[in-house]
């Protein structure tokens, strides 16, 4: 039987995807888990979900049929974990339009979980706070507090600790995947310490905070440290970013891959990518960075 609508309220979203514009593995803690300072940025490229108003159930629906539609889903878990914690009465049904591939280094699931959070506080007409949100996001995976952020922004710890930036501003990038993904727990138990001469987060942090981030020094100052655990068993990523870098990007692997992004500077480099990207199987999209914004404030 189908379930029973509420009244015709729906919310629609957009959940971005992320690069990092730099990323260190400082140490690994006692549970297990890894601590990181890493910026990250969202940009124009995105899964799209609506949520209507049901009675009770929580309901979930994916045009991607290999993801599970229950509790093993990161959106069915957010729409629950929001549900209980505030002790919610009603219910929704959800529909996924993925467009974010998946065990991309993009932070599809991340982004979908945290929209979901957003978009079940209005639907919901919850009164909560950030913080609150924030807590709720942290149990739910590293990367999801970010997306609550979203824009240019620091992140601690596991993840969860997250600092906003000043904008880098638009600019224009070029995602590239080579049609397959990396597990990112796998490229964790590859690392070991102590690492070889650790990067400092400081100098590109700076220069985004004066608003000096598209300089060359700034670009120079990009580093991802799971290129040296993921490149040697992946030779198609190392391929993208050595493809990319001699058309003059600013190439560097996202997360624990396996896309690899491009900065591009202007209009003429972006038509010669084009062409010479048609020449290959992967999978590639042009898009901006984007603002952070706030749907619950």
């Amino acid at each position: 039987m189908s379930p029973l609508l509420l009244k015709k309220m729906k919310i629609h979203l957009k959940a971005p995807a992320k690069i990092n514009l730099f990323l260190e593995i400082k140490n690994k803690r006692a549970d297990g888990y890894h601590n990181i300072e890493s910026i990250m940025q969202t940009v124009s490229l995105y899964d799209e979900l609506s949520f209507e108003l049901m009675e009770n159930e929580i309901f979930l629906e994916c045009n991607d049929k290999s993801l599970p539609n229950d509790e093993t889903n990161i959106v069915y878990k957010a729409a629950q974990a929001i549900k209980k914690h505030y002790n919610i009465d009603k219910g929704v049904k959800i529909y996924l339009k993925k467009g974010i591939p998946m065990g991309a280094g993009l932070g599809g699931g991340s982004s979908d979980a945290a929209s979901t959070l957003e978009a079940l506080v209005k639907l919901w007409n919850i009164k909560a706070t950030k913080n609150e949100l924030e807590q709720i996001a942290m149990k739910l995976g590293a990367d999801v507090p970010f997306f609550l952020t979203k824009g240019t922004a620091l992140c601690e710890g596991i993840g969860e600790i997250v600092t906003a930036l000043k904008s880098v501003g638009k600019l224009n990038i070029v995602l590239v995947n080579p049609e397959y993904g990396v597990n990112t727990a796998n490229m964790y138990k590859k690392i070991k310490f102590p690492l070889t001469n650790p990067i400092k987060i400081h100098t590109i942090k700076a220069l985004i905070c004066n608003n000096s981030f598209n300089t060359k020094e700034a670009f120079n100052s990009c580093f991802n440290r799971f290129e040296e655990f993921v490149f040697p068993d992946n030779p198609k990523i190392v391929e993208i970013k050595r493809f990319l870098s001699e058309l003059g990007c600013i190439s560097l692997m996202s997360g624990s891959g396996a896309t690899v992004f491009g900065i591009l500077n202007t209009k003429t480099k972006i038509e010669k990518l084009k062409s010479e990207l048609s020449r290959y199987s992967w999978k590639t999209w042009f898009v901006n960075t984007t603002e952070s914004h706030q749907l619950y404030l």
